[in-house]
């Protein structure tokens, strides 16, 4: 089983729908997905489930004894009342499944920065909060035998984010053809090196039992996607997206690998090119997906037939992406 995120600091880059549609696109090539929303703003969810039944999720999910959503296996930790609870998954189609999310997982992150400093004074609740999701999503991946599990997580470089990284295995930046998008692979390099150093700082600190109960926390860095789900293309150049696309190579480089390179040579491991592959904007299509619930290469048959070729186009794109992040993912 390996745990992969898409992260980027910057938000609008197509996290959530690269998530869905690369989670379908692993399932068609018979690997069985768990998708976790560890984002408060439950995007994920909200993608999968309608505004009813998400309302019931939510409205039941702080109950003691509940198994509605993420927030509801990881509320005895937060409070000290236990380890972390039982939560049902759900079947989203043959091959994935969904652990719902919560405007609640807030609370969770609100303990975070308090258990790290805990950790670092190698008490035990400060690795259990801190390790409290990684054990929830192991429970389930392993109940449901999944190859792999896609966290989908906010755009910043908070607390929450930062025990979902340290829990993968891979994680991969999704970059949008923009600045402030370019701009945010400084942030995410920096951060996630850090987050690396001081965990292993904590690690070599911990006991041998507790290291061994507490994730390794070496994410490798998988590469970037680029992604055109939002294009500014300002005023000047005559084919902006070709224009950054040429600025992000460099700064992929020298802003991520590089950075991650000096904590860890083995957290970039040379796949032949840091570019895992590049999305292409759908344009309408991507809302007509959120609003039945599934992948945009499967709307053939709900949309216009005129769009065909690009649903097509979609669905070809996302399982070239599926088999070039199996690839450099081993699974």
């Amino acid at each position: 089983m390996i745990k992969i995120a898409l992260f980027n600091h910057k938000g609008g880059v197509g996290k959530t729908t690269l998530t869905v549609n690369i989670a379908d696109a692993l399932a068609d090539l018979e690997k069985s997905v768990l998708i976790v929303d560890a984002d408060p703003q439950c995007n994920i969810t909200s993608f999968y489930m309608d505004e009813s039944r998400l309302e019931e999720l939510l409205g039941e999910s702080g109950e003691d004894g509940s198994d509605a959503t993420v927030w509801s296996a990881l509320k005895p930790v937060v409070e000290g009342r236990g380890d972390v609870g039982s939560i049902t998954p759900w079947e989203m189609r043959k091959g994935i499944h969904l652990l719902p999310g919560d405007v609640l997982m807030s609370d969770y992150e609100e303990e975070l920065p308090t258990a790290w400093t805990e950790c670092f004074a190698r008490r035990q609740r400060g690795y259990s909060v801190t390790t409290a999701l990684s054990r929830l999503v192991n429970n389930n991946a392993e109940s449901l035998e999944v190859d792999v599990v896609l966290y989908d997580v906010g755009p910043n470089v908070g607390a929450l984010n930062r025990v979902v990284i340290l829990d993968c295995d891979l994680f991969i930046t999704p970059v949008a053809a923009d600045l402030f998008s370019l701009r945010a692979l400084s942030t995410v390099g920096r951060s996630v090196a850090k987050w690396i150093a001081d965990w292993q700082t904590i690690r070599s600190l911990a006991s041998p039992a507790d290291r061994e109960s507490i994730f390794e926390g070496l994410p490798t860095y998988g590469g970037y996607i680029t992604s055109a789900f939002k294009v500014h293309t300002g005023r000047s150049a005559a084919n902006p997206h070709a224009d950054w696309e040429k600025k992000i190579a460099p700064r992929v480089r020298d802003r991520v690998v590089s950075v991650l390179g000096a904590v860890n040579p083995d957290l970039i491991p040379n796949f032949g090119g840091n570019k895992v592959g590049g999305v292409k904007h759908f344009h309408s299509l991507a809302p007509e997906a959120q609003k039945y619930g599934f992948a945009i290469g499967k709307l053939r048959g709900y949309v216009n037939p005129g769009h065909y070729a690009t649903v097509d186009d979609a669905r070809s794109t996302f399982a070239a992406l599926a088999r070039e992040i199996v690839r450099r993912a081993g699974i």
